[in-house]
């Protein structure tokens, strides 16, 4: 049985306590996806008429990551009261928020002949929002990204976006992966 008393300061272990200790890291590789990456059938499957949150931000990816035209996917999917909530995307100078990831996005990444690749996992919809669970891989020389979006959807739109993200593990002392 663990004996522990926690201080304001620290953990103490009273004489005779077992310790456990943290496995030794291993590589990320070790540790397989548990969920499916999502297809391209799965994306498409909604009619175009379609505005719910999953189907507009099936189509929205699919038109910015993998048919690799994020500009044109911004220009038809975002509102024109668009709020974006990432601090990355808010460039200065634009006058509105759409404005300003369209501006993020035609100068930076996902263009037809560079190698980034986007791996989703997961979509779950409820109500007006969807929320994405991805992997980024910006450079193939680097660590992907595991990426968080929350996306609320109004009248087939876009109007408002948050992102949170963290780099991929090297190693990982986790029996799960982050997917």
């Amino acid at each position: 049985m663990l004996k522990i008393v926690a201080l304001i300061v620290g953990i103490v272990v009273l004489p005779g306590a077992s310790v456990l200790r943290a496995a030794e890291p291993q590589p990320v590789a070790n540790v397989p996806a548990s969920m499916p990456v999502q297809t391209e059938a799965q994306r498409r499957a909604f009619a175009p008429t379609d505005k719910s949150p999953e189907a507009v931000i099936n189509a929205f990816n699919q038109m910015a990551f993998f048919d690799r035209d994020p500009v044109g996917a911004m220009k038809k999917y975002l509102a024109p009261d668009f709020v974006e909530r990432h601090p990355e995307f808010a460039v200065v100078g634009a006058k509105s928020d759409k404005e300003g990831a369209i501006h993020f996005f035609e100068t930076r990444g996902w263009k037809p002949e560079q190698t980034m690749k986007d791996e989703i996992y997961k979509i779950i919809a409820d109500k007006d929002h969807a929320v994405i669970l991805h992997r980024v891989t910006m450079d193939p020389a680097k660590p992907p990204i595991a990426f968080i979006d929350v996306f609320r959807v109004k009248d087939g739109l876009i109007v408002e976006h948050w992102a949170v993200g963290q780099p991929y593990p090297p190693s990982t002392t986790a029996r799960h992966s982050m997917f």
